[in-house]
């Protein structure tokens, strides 16, 4: 260790800011750290303490918040002092070993953003069967395959140095002359000198192409394409079932009267025994509701409104992604191929990668009503009304009850709640319409 307080003596942060800067960016850096933790320790405990968010699906954003946990706990510490010192100053063998753990968080956060995709576009696809196919066996099976891609994709190349192969030809001289003291504390695939020709070692990540390639294309560029697919089904498909619940709202025949039952499908009982929803919340369902002019002029511009919100879900969830991860991605190949990305650059492209973490447990439960009644019960100053407050069958579900001759329950009469729709698999607030699927159709008298 005398050799790190020997090149070490005084140090300057990577981003070259001093004073009052240097503390701002620390108590930032700070900041972010706490919040991630913060933030994914809550989710983390609200669904082990919740009942009513013990559900499969769920399963899924807990190995997510858990992998963003991590990286709050074991990258974003190390990461820190990195920035603000300017060189490692812990010990140089627990550098390998903080990068191991780097990658396989960083990547197991990404691939887990694409397991929940898939679990959504299998409810959408098939919604009910979605319980005999999704089982909590083979989701703990998805959960273990993402965990461990990521591993394989960090210790296993990292530990036999297969991210450096045919680096050390190009490597940089190293303070003291290249002794073998100092090649042995701080070998040129994990360490970096800063600045080039300079005194203090950073701990780096020196990658070669073919490494940087299929590192990148396993874990971001295959795993976004993926979420990219089935977040767009899902939206087709929610835009595919606000057509047909507008259809439902105008017939093309005059409706008939309540002592005529017509054939259209009934659209509560199986979907309701065999969908996912992990809020078993319970409402009375309206009496005598009859669709009026104004009451399907307002169903179709609520679909219209639930379509558009949709979109813009679905532009906020892949738009964050991409604009976390991305640039990172991009950058690491650029540095493998020419050493051409600045280092403070490339250290804030790469916190911005980090932040991911941070916004995960903030953007996934916002769009989850499930969580968000779950949080409501616990903060104090939410209302209580807000949750708990049942919500009202569409006029469009009460036409096709009376018409399939199903008598309405009176108003004390609690019925479970409807499955989610398409739009709620892309994270939408509330849902108030009920699940069609591709053969429920309108078949008039």
């Amino acid at each position: 260790m005398s050799d790190l307080g020997s090149y070490n003596k005084s140090f300057t942060n990577t981003w070259n800011v001093s004073g009052s800067g240097s503390l701002f960016l620390a108590f930032l850096l700070t900041v972010v750290v706490l919040i991630t933790v913060c933030g994914n320790v809550l989710l983390i405990a609200l669904v082990f303490a919740q009942r009513s968010l013990r559900c499969t699906s769920n399963c899924f954003l807990v190995s997510l918040f858990l992998s963003d946990l991590m990286v709050a706990l074991v990258v974003m510490p190390p990461a820190v002092l990195n920035v603000l010192c300017g060189a490692w100053v812990l010990w140089p063998a627990f550098c390998p070993v903080w990068l191991c753990f780097d990658v396989m968080c960083c990547s197991a956060s990404i691939l887990n953003l694409c397991v929940i995709s898939l679990d959504r576009y299998v409810f959408i696809i098939s919604p009910l069967r979605y319980k005999q196919r999704m089982t909590l066996p083979r989701a703990l099976l998805l959960v273990g395959a993402a965990w461990g891609l990521a591993a394989l994709a960090s210790f296993l190349p990292i530990e036999m140095k297969w991210h450096s192969l045919g680096y050390l030809s190009g490597r940089p001289p190293t303070p003291g002359g290249g002794n073998n003291s100092s090649d042995s504390m701080y070998p040129a695939s994990y360490f970096q000198v800063f600045p080039p020709g300079g005194l203090y070692f950073q701990c780096r990540l020196q990658v070669t192409l073919p490494f940087a390639l299929v590192a990148s294309v396993l874990t971001f560029f295959l795993p976004s394409s993926a979420i990219c697919f089935t977040y767009c089904r899902i939206l087709l498909a929610a835009r595919r079932q606000a057509k047909r619940v507008a259809a439902l709202s105008h017939p093309p025949h005059p409706h008939p009267s309540l002592g005529e039952p017509s054939r259209p499908p009934s659209l509560g009982g199986a979907a309701q025994q065999d969908g996912d929803d992990c809020s078993n919340q319970e409402r009375p369902v309206p009496q005598n509701l009859l669709p009026s002019a104004s009451s399907e002029r307002g169903l179709t511009h609520r679909q219209g409104r639930r379509a558009l919100k949709a979109s813009l879900t679905l532009g906020v969830l892949l738009g964050l992604f991409f604009f976390a991860w991305l640039p990172f991605f991009i950058a690491n190949m650029a540095q493998a191929v020419c050493e051409c990305v600045p280092l403070a650059l490339f250290d804030a492209i790469t916190w911005l990668g980090y932040c991911n973490s941070t916004i995960n447990p903030i953007i996934y439960p916002l769009f989850m009503r499930d969580f968000k009644r779950a949080l409501g019960k616990l903060l104090p100053c939410s209302s209580s009304s807000s949750w708990r407050s049942p919500r009202q069958l569409s006029p469009a579900l009460s036409l096709s009850l009376r018409n399939s001759g199903t008598q309405t329950p009176s108003p004390v009469t609690t019925t479970p709640q409807p499955p989610a729709t398409a739009a709620d698999a892309v994270n939408l607030l509330d849902a108030d319409l009920p699940l069609l699927l591709p053969n429920q159709v309108v078949t008039p008298d």
